[in-house]
């Protein structure tokens, strides 16, 4: 038996001690010292002397309600489910799209790019997953976490393109900003139905750090869509639209921390 089974043998069976669980229950007790110390707090005497007669009015007014709650999954395991949503919009995206990007790219490209997106996109996960969780620690602070990214992707598309210059490049502009910023949206609702049950106590970090994770996956559509490889695109189209979902997140995250 686990430290998870016990808590829900407790919240299932809430008025009776560890002296009427089964033997299983017990053993875990005996064996694990921080489950042993929560449950003689539970078994032993309440702090506060109540009244017989009013602890059972209190008790039959909440106990009735009461219902389980089963524990948050682990961080990795978040984090997993992050990452499959993003390769689902993705593999989505390009299947429509087409992979002229990738074809176009040399390997040098290739492989920087995808790494660098590849990392960011383990990263943030990680760190969304840690922020639902309150307690939880970063190793760095999270306007860190938003930015390395970002400035990692820009000094990467400044050292390996060059200036292409086409005579329909604002087409080419809005019609990649228009793409990155759909597949970021399409990703938002899997991000969430990952993200719902936890509790962030800083609702703004979080949303940014979830907008950016959202465009970054409309980065990597782009990546392996977009043939046109000029450096200025690239700023403003393709690591734009991670930007503008960021800002949006942002933005989400301080609404809700207003309501």
């Amino acid at each position: 038996m686990s430290c998870d089974d016990l808590d829900r043998l407790r919240a299932e069976s809430p008025l009776s001690g560890s002296s009427d669980w089964p033997e299983e229950a017990r053993r875990h007790l005996e064996s694990c010292a921080r489950c042993a110390r929560l449950q003689a707090l539970l078994d032993g005497p309440s702090p506060v002397d109540f009244p017989e007669s009013l602890q059972s009015r209190i008790e039959a007014a909440i106990l009735p309600a009461l219902r389980p709650v089963s524990p948050l999954p682990g961080v990795w395991r978040v984090a997993a489910a992050l990452l499959l949503g993003a390769i689902l919009v993705i593999a989505a995206a390009n299947w429509r799209l087409g992979v002229e990007g990738w074809d176009a790219r040399s390997g040098v490209q290739f492989a920087v790019d995808f790494s660098l997106l590849g990392i960011s996109g383990v990263a943030l996960s990680n760190l969304l997953a840690q922020q639902m969780m309150p307690g939880s620690r970063y190793r760095a602070a999270v306007w860190v976490w938003l930015a390395a990214p970002l400035v990692a992707l820009l000094a990467a598309v400044a050292s390996l393109y060059g200036d292409q210059f086409k005579p329909d490049y604002v087409a080419w502009a809005l019609n990649c900003l228009k793409i990155g910023t759909a597949c970021a949206a399409c990703s938002a609702p899997l991000f969430w139905l990952a993200l719902r049950r936890g509790f962030s106590l800083h609702p703004i970090a979080q949303g940014a750090a979830a907008g950016l994770l959202a465009g970054l996956v409309g980065v990597t559509v782009l990546e392996i869509y977009c043939p046109y490889l000029d450096r200025f695109h690239i700023f403003v189209s393709h690591i734009g639209a991670a930007v503008i979902a960021a800002l949006a997140g942002a933005a989400f995250g301080w609404i809700k921390n207003k309501t």
